[in-house]
């Protein structure tokens, strides 16, 4: 009699488990198959984040553009503590000089391509508005250089004189990071692309701030 029981509770449990491994094979609805397709994406996606490939496309240039000075700030260029004024101006200008040398077919959009430029001005646009956009162009009028004195233009030299206007926290914060020594500023209406170490526009987007 105990014997029979037992196999009775053995028969039951690998029904039941029979059962369940059935349930579980089921095909999946459409609804529930696209669910867990979209699960599965990631935010570098291009299907769900079409501004991806244009992300990692600036991530890659601005790396390679800090590689090169990197390469270059040695020697004579190599920026050193506890100088006097007068080295570390000399130093200064032999690293100016080798990026101007070794980037001397440099232009406009090898950094900021065409593809790139309408995304950082919608990345910038809703922090121009409202009250934290009145706050943001207040802040670069504030210590923005003389009108006219900064050149636009690839591989010049910032002004040497003239302040470097702060970059808003809002803008900077909607804005890919930089590897040192790049930084970004807003001169005017202008985004620039600053080697801060070496004091040379490397590119620029004309025109971002008229929202």
């Amino acid at each position: 009699m105990k014997a029979t029981s037992l196999l009775l509770v053995a028969l039951f449990v690998v029904g039941c488990g029979s059962k369940a491994s059935e349930h579980d094979a089921q095909p999946q609805t459409p609804a529930e198959a696209a669910k867990k397709a979209g699960e599965a994406k990631t935010s570098t996606d291009p299907s769900i984040n079409p501004n991806a490939a244009i992300m990692a496309d600036f991530k890659d240039r601005v790396e390679k553009y800090a590689s090169l000075h990197k390469d270059l700030a040695k020697g004579d260029a190599r920026q050193k503590d506890a100088q006097s004024a007068e080295q570390v101006n000399a130093q200064k200008t032999a690293l100016t000089t080798k990026i101007q040398t070794a980037r001397v077919d440099a232009k406009p959009g090898d950094i900021f391509t065409p593809e790139m430029r309408p995304v950082f001005r919608r990345l910038l646009a809703p922090e121009l508005k409202g009250e934290g956009g009145r706050d943001a162009k207040a802040i670069i009028k504030d210590d923005a250089p003389a009108s006219g004195t900064v050149p636009f233009k690839v591989n010049a030299k910032y002004p040497e004189g003239q302040p470097i206007p702060t970059m808003p926290p809002n803008l900077l914060m909607n804005l890919p990071p930089l590897p040192t020594p790049l930084e970004y500023r807003v001169v005017g209406q202008h985004l620039l692309l600053l080697d801060t170490a070496a004091d040379l526009v490397v590119d620029y987007i004309l025109n971002v701030m008229t929202t």
